[in-house]
């Protein structure tokens, strides 16, 4: 019977996936499990009070510090997940949510099992890296380790697919949406726009996969039309300085910090973005359509789960500026029709419902007895 799970998330980072994670870990502390928990900074997210949850928190290793300190902390983590695993391998298996090909070589040398779980599209993350030969070499890697996984969990059909490409047995790759656990809303009827004054919102981290540079653009372009159509981004990131001088000579375009609670930014809004290069599942985007906000997303992982067929003419290709502006444009000028088309694919949020967390539970389950 399966008592113990390792989890294994090197780089504690704020964000969808650290959201989910939290999720996943107080329904298993519920079913009684035993989690180790390898992490930095794990200790300052709110778990629910339980003494089944053991979190070993990973500091970056002084004679690494050379190396870039998520792959410091991986390596960090691999040496305190393969201490534990020599007196905790009884009745458990190794959960990887991030850094798995460390996590990967672990199982291996202690004969334990492995599930991933790949929050990101992998050829595309590989395609928009910053420093291509290095991420071809990772790409290289994963081919070669992801096989010995015993179980792979996409989130989106599209990262399945990509997923699938990579291993030997498409079984391997199984498809588990993220569980969306807040509530629906219902949402006042707002008085039809008037698209000269009209507030676009995207939230994300300020990092080059977010490609927010895209949006800022086409805002800029369109300005020159439509001088009040205003622009919100929200989030932290290695980018802010870069994106805060860029926008400085337009008053319309505001960039501000990570807030925990984004109600009133939702409800001030009138359409919301997504610009991505790739993505897992992009929780704002269930956000957005709870919130009956017309949506335009670029074609990054997650995006046609989420939106659907009858929403599929508001996704644009990939780092498409015209395409984007044009669909900016559209949805101002025709925004009745947008918004009967949010409100209706809103009752598709079921799909990301908590049922999803009981797959979880069910999987390890079921890869710990075969």
């Amino acid at each position: 019977m399966l008592k113990t799970i390792h989890l294994f998330y090197p780089s504690f980072e704020k964000g969808g996936a650290t959201k989910n994670l939290v999720r996943i870990v107080n329904f298993l502390l519920k079913k009684n499990i035993k989690i180790f928990f390898f992490s930095h900074g794990a200790n300052k997210v709110d778990f629910i009070r339980n003494r089944n949850l053991k979190i070993i928190n990973t500091k970056p290793l002084k004679k690494l510090n050379f190396l870039p300190i998520r792959w410091n902390l991986a390596i960090s983590s691999m040496i305190n997940l393969n201490s534990f695993l020599k007196e905790n391998k009884k009745n458990s298996i190794i959960f990887s949510m991030q850094s798995h090909i460390p996590a990967i070589a672990m199982a291996k040398i202690n004969q334990t099992k492995i599930v991933l779980r790949n929050s990101e599209e992998p050829l595309g993350a590989t395609l928009y890296a910053d420093n291509r030969i290095l991420s071809f070499f990772v790409l290289f890697l994963k081919i070669v380790f992801y096989n010995f996984a015993n179980k792979i969990i996409a989130i989106s059909s599209m990262s399945q697919r990509s997923l699938q490409k990579i291993v030997l047995f498409k079984d391997k790759v199984t498809l588990i949406y993220n569980p969306y656990l807040k509530k629906i809303l219902k949402i006042k009827k707002k008085k039809k726009k008037n698209f000269d004054n009209f507030n676009i919102l995207s939230i994300g981290r300020l990092t080059k996969q977010k490609n927010f540079p895209l949006l800022i653009n086409a805002i800029i372009k369109l300005s020159d039309r439509y001088n009040k159509i205003n622009l919100l981004i929200i989030g932290n990131g290695d980018l802010k300085n870069f994106l805060i001088n860029k926008i400085k000579p337009y008053k319309n375009i505001k960039i501000i910090n990570w807030k925990n609670k984004l109600d009133k930014y939702y409800l001030n809004s009138d359409l919301f973005i997504l610009p991505s290069y790739y993505e897992g599942l992009p929780n704002v985007l269930l956000d957005a359509m709870n919130y009956e906000i017309p949506i335009i997303s670029t074609n990054c992982s997650g995006a046609s789960d989420i939106l659907q067929n009858e929403y599929k003419g508001c996704i644009i290709p990939i780092d498409d500026q015209k395409e984007l502006e044009k669909k900016i444009v559209f949805v101002m000028k025709n925004y009745s029709i947008a918004k009967k088309r949010i409100i209706k694919i809103k009752k598709k949020i079921h799909m990301f419902s908590d049922k999803n967390l009981i797959k979880y539970y069910e999987l390890f389950c079921d890869i710990y007895r075969h």
